[in-house]
C-alpha cells in the first residue's frame, strides 16, 4: 500500500465560510496522485465532507489521465466522481467539468447527481435543473450534467463536436460503446491550469462489454480483480479502431517501442515540439467495497442484505464485482453484437429466390416495415408510418411489382393484419401464436419461437445479410427523437433477444413487451420481427439447408420460364401474360 504524506496546504476564502483544501502528494511509479479532502466549517456547526478511506480516497486522489473505478453496489462510486472534481470546482474559474449518463433522467432521480451536488457543496453551488442541468460555483467554474447516447454515432459526433471540458466523468461507462468513449476523449481539453485533460469513469462488471478487455491486465482468471495490480498505473496507445487495438505498457517508452511507426507518423502530422509522451495516455484502476462506504453501512447496514437478495449472476456482478459473469447470463445471449454486426459485413447470401415480409401497422400506431429478400440477403426496405390498412396493401403491392415478386411470396403479420388477405389473397399470414411446425417443432413453444431459433442459427452461420444501401438507410420512428440507421437499429434489437428454457425443455422468447422495454425509447421490434417471419417458409427444412433450398426453387422457376415462356423471363405483373 502506498503511504500518503502531507506536502502542502492551500486555504481559500469563500463568502463567510472558510474552505480548506488539503492536498497530499504521493509517488506511484513516478506518477503524482492528488488526495483531496474538503473541509467546510460553518459558524453554527462543523461539517466535514471527505472521501471515505480506501476506494473513494484513492479514486478522488488520482492525477493520471484516465481513472476507472469498479465496485460493489453501494461502494460510493458516483459520489467519488464529484469529490474528484471538488478542488477545481471550488477554486479554478477556468475549470469546466462534465458528468454523463446514457439517460438524462438519471441525473434528476432521487439520489442522482443533482441531489449529490446539493448534498456535498450546499450553498457553494447553484444548480440549474433542466434537461441538461449545470452546477455553477462562485469562482466561475461549473459542471454540466448531460446524457451521452451512443446508439447513433453520427448524431453523437455532431452533438459533441464543440465540447471542451477539462474533466469528463462517465457514470456507468458500460452504457457507452467503445467508439463513443474514444471519440469523446477528443473533447477532453480546456483552459484550466490546475486540473485538465482528465477522465474518470465508474462501472459495474459486465463480461460482454469492451471494458472487460480494456481492464484484462487487472483481472484474474477467476474474474476478480488482482489485488496486487489494483492501483498500478499503466500506459496505452490506441493503434486502431477497436478496443482490441489498444497497446499497453508499464511505461511510455515501452508503449512507444511497440507503436513507433504509428506514433512517429502522428507526431510528424502534428508538428511542433510534441513528443511521443504527449500521445500516450496514463491509466489507473481502483476497486471499491460496500464496507468502505461507512456512511451507508452505519445508516442502513441491512442494505447489504437487500443487495445480495438479487441472487444469481446479478449478485456476483453487483456485489462480488466478478468480471466473468454478466447479469444477462441468466438468459441465453443468442445473438452477440459481433454476430449482428457481421450481418452487414459478410458476403451477400443471394440465391435468386425472392420474398417480401411485412410487419404491419394499423392506422399509424407503429411503423409499417417491409423487407425484400433474395435468399438470405435483405436488399430493399420500406418504412412507413401514419398509414391505413388500404395504404399498407397498396404500398406492398407496388413494392412487389417493383421487384417482380408474386403475392404467394409475401409473408405478413397475420395477428395484427387479418384484413391484408382482402387485398392480397395469395399472401401468407404469419400467426405467431400458432403451434410450431416442421422438424424442429418440439424445440419451441409456438411458431414465433421456432422461427426465431432458426433465424439465430442463420445469423450465427453468417448466412443472413443486409445490403449496404439498406444498412445506411435512416430508420425513422415516431417515438425516436433522433433517427438512426437500419444497421444500428437491427443491432440494438438483436441485443435484447432472449430465450427462456421451460421445464419441458422447449424454448420461448421473452414476451414482446419485455423485449420492447429492454429496447427502450418506446420502440418495438420492427426489424427483427419481419426477419423472423421470413423463416416461416423454411420450417420443414433441416438447419443449414435454407440457402440451397431457395436456390433449387429459383432454378426450377427459371426452367419453367424457359419451357413455357420462350426462354424469356417475365414478371407476373407483365400484363402481356394475360392477353
Amino acid at each position: 500500500m502506498c503511504k500518503f504524506t502531507a506536502a502542502r496546504t492551500k486555504v481559500a476564502n469563500v463568502y463567510s465560510l472558510k474552505y480548506f483544501v488539503v492536498k497530499y502528494l504521493t509517488q506511484r511509479k513516478a506518477n503524482l496522485t492528488v488526495f483531496l479532502a474538503v473541509n467546510l466549517r460553518c459558524m453554527s456547526e462543523n461539517l466535514t465532507i471527505r472521501p471515505h478511506k480506501g476506494f473513494q480516497e484513492k479514486f478522488a486522489a488520482s492525477n493520471v489521465d484516465i481513472t476507472f473505478g469498479v465496485g460493489a453496489l453501494g461502494s460510493g462510486k458516483s459520489y467519488g466522481l464529484l469529490l474528484a472534481m471538488a478542488e477545481p470546482l471550488m477554486t479554478d474559474p477556468n475549470f469546466r467539468g462534465l458528468i454523463s449518463r446514457r439517460a438524462r433522467e438519471s441525473m434528476r432521480v432521487g439520489g442522482g447527481f443533482i441531489d449529490k451536488f446539493k448534498e456535498i457543496f450546499g450553498e457553494y453551488t447553484q444548480v440549474k435543473v433542466s434537461d441538461n442541468p449545470r452546477a455553477s460555483f462562485s469562482c466561475g467554474a461549473y459542471c454540466d450534467m448531460t446524457y451521452v447516447d451512443s446508439s447513433d454515432m453520427k448524431k453523437l459526433t455532431e452533438r459533441v463536436k464543440g465540447w471542451e471540458y477539462d474533466c469528463i466523468c462517465f457514470d456507468e461507462i458500460t452504457e457507452l460503446s467503445w467508439e463513443a468513449f474514444s471519440y469523446i476523449m477528443t473533447r477532453n481539453r480546456g483552459a484550466s491550469r490546475t486540473f485538465t485533460g482528465k477522465i474518470f469513469a465508474t462501472l459495474n462488471p459486465k463480461r460482454s462489454h469492451w471494458t472487460r478487455k480494456f481492464l484484462d491486465w487487472y483481472i484474474g482468471i477467476d474474474g476478480y480483480v488482482k489485488k496486487e495490480r489494483e492501483g498500478c498505473v499503466r500506459y496505452f496507445f490506441v493503434n486502431g479502431d477497436t478496443v482490441d487495438d489498444v497497446v499497453w505498457g508499464d511505461s511510455k517508452e515501452e508503449v512507444y517501442r511497440n507503436c513507433q511507426v504509428s506514433i512517429d507518423r502522428k507526431m510528424e502530422a502534428v508538428g511542433g515540439n510534441i513528443s511521443y509522451e504527449n500521445l500516450i495516455k496514463s491509466f489507473v484502476f481502483y476497486q471499491g467495497k460496500m464496507s468502505e462506504n461507512t456512511s451507508l453501512v452505519e445508516r442502513n447496514a441491512d442494505y447489504v442484505g437487500s443487495a445480495v437478495a438479487v441472487g444469481g449472476k446479478m449478485a456476483q456482478s453487483l456485489v462480488e464485482a466478478n468480471f466473468n459473469v454478466d447479469p444477462a447470463d441468466d438468459y441465453d445471449i443468442p445473438i452477440p453484437s459481433q454476430k449482428a454486426q457481421a450481418c452487414f459485413t459478410n458476403d451477400p447470401c443471394r440465391n435468386g429466390d425472392r420474398w417480401i415480409t411485412v410487419d404491419l401497422a394499423d392506422y399509424g400506431k407503429d411503423n409499417l416495415v417491409a423487407l425484400v429478400f433474395d435468399g438470405g440477403h435483405c436488399y430493399d426496405i420500406l418504412i412507413a408510418n401514419h398509414t391505413t390498412p388500404k395504404d399498407n396493401a397498396s404500398r406492398i403491392k407496388a413494392l412487389a411489382a417493383e421487384h417482380g415478386i408474386p403475392e404467394s411470396h409475401i409473408i405478413y403479420d397475420g395477428t395484427n393484419g387479418r384484413y391484408f388477405n382482402d387485398y392480397l389473397p395469395d399472401a401468407i399470414p404469419f400467426m405467431s401464436i400458432h403451434v410450431p411446425i416442421g422438424m424442429y417443432a418440439p424445440s419451441a413453444m409456438n411458431l414465433k419461437d421456432e422461427c426465431a431459433l432458426r433465424l439465430v442459427k442463420m445469423i450465427d452461420r453468417g448466412e443472413f445479410t443486409f445490403d449496404d444501401r439498406v444498412a445506411r438507410q435512416i430508420y425513422t420512428h415516431q417515438k425516436l427523437k433522433f433517427p438512426i440507421t437500419v444497421q444500428q437499429e437491427f443491432i440494438e434489437e438483436c441485443s435484447v433477444v432472449r430465450f427462456k428454457e421451460l421445464p419441458s425443455g422447449k424454448k420461448r422468447l421473452l414476451s414482446k413487451k419485455e423485449m420492447n422495454m429492454h429496447l427502450g425509447k418506446g420502440r418495438s421490434m420492427d426489424l427483427f420481427d419481419p426477419c423472423n417471419m421470413y423463416m416461416y417458409h423454411f420450417a420443414e427444412l433441416e438447419y443449414g439447408q435454407e440457402i440451397q433450398f431457395g436456390l433449387n426453387n429459383a432454378e426450377m422457376e427459371a426452367q419453367e420460364y424457359e419451357e413455357h415462356g420462350n426462354g424469356q423471363k417475365q414478371s407476373i405483373y407483365d400484363e402481356t401474360l394475360w392477353q
